[in-house]
């Protein structure tokens, strides 16, 4: 690979870590019963809290991570909170206690607002013994319910939304190629190329895991490139149209910024004018059935038009070691999206 393909890399890799999130802990929760005595619960509440909370995708503007117990014990009063809050340069904490009677749970989680250093909110629930898991269920939906109005983020229509709408995108892009095999890496120079085709997002369920938005679009390339030789190589121009089928697997942090990787198959015709040495000028022509992977970054400037950068490597599926990376600078533009 070349220093321009190294360059793209490095800054493709660099540009796509632009999202960035607050930071919830969530600490150790402490149970115990009627005698101040330690009780270990049907499961434990912080992870159970947290693993409710990663759901939902709150758009990259919050995330939720455990609190180590090794590090600062369980926290108790505000103190403790403020404490874990400044060491951890989080805004906000998770913590409290639940505690066993002889016929019933009873619970109390605050969060704790590190700016405004105060409890943000308290979180009360009871319920009998034999309902611990629902006990929990309705702590989370409260605590949910109120992140919901810190980040004036309304879950309800996401709630209500059983799939993703039905969306097409026309994508454009220009790029760079070479090949990287030591074989024609040192025969064939690439100069560049342009691509066009029909992104589809299908109807889809809606998949939130990790509090990111997860979805999947197939795409039609249709793509053409010219490289010509190398010093001291024959005199050649090589021309390549290629149709390409990839199925894209998207990863969103935010409404703006997005990662998609994916993979396919295309068909290319070689089309190759070469002058060997001492002998007229001869055309060869050549069909190759390829494989390709994506990885890619798009940010959504508006409605209608995304942004993306991409690398597309791209490996025949003959014998003749044929590889080549391409990476790609492009603009996708929406002309129909499914409205509710």
């Amino acid at each position: 690979m070349n220093k321009k393909s190294l360059l793209f890399l490095t800054a493709f890799f660099l540009f796509s870590y632009f999202s960035f999130s607050s930071e919830i802990k969530i600490a150790p929760i402490s149970v115990f019963d009627g005698s101040g005595n330690k009780v270990t619960p049907p499961f434990n509440p912080s992870k159970a809290i947290q693993s409710e909370l990663e759901k939902h995708w709150f758009e990259g503007v919050i995330s939720f991570s455990l609190l180590n117990e090794e590090m600062y014990g369980i926290p108790v009063t505000i103190i403790d909170a403020n404490k874990i809050c400044v060491n951890e340069k989080v805004d906000y904490l998770i913590y409290g206690f639940i505690k066993k009677n002889e016929k019933n749970w009873f619970a109390e989680i605050k969060l704790y607002d590190s700016n405004e250093k105060k409890i943000k909110q308290d979180f009360f629930a009871s319920d009998n013994i034999e309902h611990y898991e629902r006990l929990i269920n309705n702590l989370c939906q409260n605590i949910l319910f109120e992140i919901e109005e810190i980040t004036g983020l309304n879950k309800d229509e996401i709630k209500k939304e059983q799939t993703r709408e039905m969306e097409l995108n026309i994508p454009a892009a220009l790029f760079y190629w070479t090949p990287i095999d030591s074989k024609w890496g040192n025969k064939i120079l690439g100069i560049a190329g342009l691509s066009t085709g029909v992104e589809f997002y299908p109807p889809q369920p809606i998949i939130i895991f990790k509090e990111k938005l997860f979805e999947f679009s197939i795409r039609t390339n249709l793509s053409w490139n010219i490289g010509i030789n190398k010093k001291e190589t024959y005199p050649l121009i090589l021309n390549t149209i290629a149709v390409s089928l990839p199925v894209l697997l998207h990863m969103h942090f935010d409404k703006r910024n997005s990662l998609y990787f994916g993979f396919g198959l295309a068909y290319e015709a070689e089309l190759m004018s070469i002058r060997p040495k001492y002998e007229d000028k001869q055309f060869l022509y050549q069909n190759i059935i390829s494989f390709e992977t994506i990885a890619g970054y798009e940010f959504n400037l508006n409605e209608k038009i995304n942004l993306f950068a991409e690398l597309i490597f791209d490996f025949h599926m003959l014998g003749d070691g044929f590889v080549s990376v391409k990476p790609c600078l492009g603009a996708s533009f929406n002309v129909f999206k499914e409205r509710r």
